[in-house]
């Protein structure tokens, strides 16, 4: 009895053993010792793109903002243009303000000028033929958080007391101009907006 069931234990754990080694051997040479270079270069391929990733992003930050800061363009690409952009051109000449806009005006009334992609006209100082007036109809424009469609009460919060209101016209002092803003006397619902470099 004590033989019998020693050959059982021993063909049991030679099966068990040779099972053993054919897993060992099976997982110790997969596809990746025929071909070494693929798991290193996953690897460094791996590292090189995250390497790529952290040093792109800080560039593109970067050059976003060295355009913002170096281009006074108004950019009609973007939802929301600041007005402060268009406020800081006037005085500036005839030839650098449509160089600066990058558009082929149209002529209007008055010896004005139209940029049908920016949304404005423009109108010229009579005696020094510097830029006095930008118009605005457009409510993709912020007036320090107020816009065209809104109450006038708005452009209050954002300029302060006006320095006059006449019929539906109330007239803003701001830096070295003027801001002029149109508005419904029923609704007080605005509807257009003058930049101005002297008031009138």
């Amino acid at each position: 009895m004590i033989k019998k069931q020693y050959k059982r234990i021993t063909v049991k754990l030679a099966v068990v053993s040779m099972l053993g080694l054919v897993l060992i051997t099976g997982c110790s040479s997969p596809d990746t010792n025929k071909n070494p270079s693929t798991s290193t270069e996953i690897q460094t391929s791996s590292i090189s793109s995250s390497e790529d990733s952290t040093t792109q992003a800080p560039l593109i930050v970067d050059s976003e903002l060295e355009s913002a800061t170096s281009d006074p363009k108004p950019s009609s690409d973007t939802e929301v243009a600041s007005f402060e952009t268009y406020f800081n051109l006037l005085g500036t000449g005839k030839e650098d303000f449509i160089k600066t806009m990058n558009e082929e005006p149209n002529k209007i009334d008055e010896g004005g000028m139209e940029f049908k992609k920016a949304g404005i006209r423009v109108w010229l100082h009579t005696d020094t033929g510097a830029v006095s007036q930008i118009f605005f109809e457009s409510k993709d424009i912020d007036f320090n958080g107020a816009r065209i469609g809104d109450k006038i009460e708005k452009f209050k919060t954002a300029f302060g007391e006006p320095i006059s209101d006449k019929n539906g016209d109330m007239h803003f002092k701001y830096k070295t101009g003027f801001i002029s803003v149109n508005y419904d006397t029923q609704t007080e619902v605005t509807g257009a907006v003058y930049l101005l470099s002297e008031d009138f």
